[in-house]
């Protein structure tokens, strides 16, 4: 099991995903998300019981928390409205596809990093951690982040 803390300048901070990737590739990854008071549990991807943690190892520790669209726009939104049964005119529904198809997607509000984005990054956040067997908790799992990262 694998139990630990965020903080942002100090001050424990809801809404963090905490993700562990393992060094080297090889590994499941482990996720978490963090509660009101900062605190979160990993939970091991791909049938990876819920609140067990992850494997034993060494991981990358990413730490990401966002509101906003999509940095990348791409493709078409979703229709409006539904097309015309095909079984009407074929005209109609011929009209339908072609406005469909020169709608310019809708713009999305920008991403706002709520952190700074260099923690979720495993090449730049600063952290990694060491699994053991058993419980994993205290220190070694509190992460203290700074509105003024830019990444190491």
């Amino acid at each position: 099991m694998v139990e630990g803390m965020v903080a942002l300048d100090d001050a424990p901070i809801e809404g963090v995903t905490v993700t562990f990737k393992p060094v080297g590739g090889t590994g499941l990854m482990a996720f978490g998300m963090t509660r009101a008071d900062g605190r979160f549990t990993l939970n091991a991807t791909r049938g990876g019981k819920a609140g067990a943690g992850t494997a034993v190892g060494e991981y990358a520790v990413m730490l990401t928390k966002t509101k906003g669209g999509y940095e990348i726009i791409d493709g078409p939104t979703a229709p409006e409205a539904p097309p015309p049964d095909i079984e009407t005119a074929k005209a109609e529904y011929e009209k339908w596809a072609l406005e469909q198809s020169q709608k310019k997607p809708r713009p999305l509000p920008p991403v706002e990093y709520l952190v700074p984005k260099a923690y979720g990054d495993a090449k730049t956040s600063g952290f990694t951690a060491s699994v053991k067997k058993g419980r994993n908790t205290g220190d070694a799992f509190r992460f203290n982040l700074k509105s003024d990262f830019k990444g190491q």
